[in-house]
């Protein structure tokens, strides 16, 4: 299997980068993020690291990856072998996980 890469030219990944970039702990985290994805970005041996996300909230077929506190939401696009990062944060700033009041 081909290995992936991580999109780092769209606007959204851009904004990401600058957001993972600008906490020193998702930082320190960020390294395993690239190198698990860039394996396999559907499947880590570590239960539940790698999640595929149900709802409307994003896009069908988008993964969250987990190591915490780092918590990265993505798109793997099959045709290209490229990952899409839509957003990374804290596990208490994630939108997936915030509920509307």
């Amino acid at each position: 299997m081909p290995k992936w890469i991580i999109d780092e030219e769209s606007e959204t990944s851009k904004e990401v980068l600058i957001a993972v970039q600008s906490d020193s702990t998702l930082a320190r985290k960020w390294p395993a993020f690239v190198r698990d994805v860039t394996e396999n970005p559907f499947y880590h041996p570590k239960h539940r690291r790698i999640a595929k996300l149900r709802g409307n909230a994003y896009p069908p077929g988008t993964y969250r990856y987990r190591k915490d506190p780092l918590r990265v939401i993505y798109y793997p696009e099959r045709e290209t072998n490229t990952v899409y990062p839509l957003e990374a944060a804290s596990g208490k700033n994630i939108s997936y996980k915030k509920r509307s009041t």
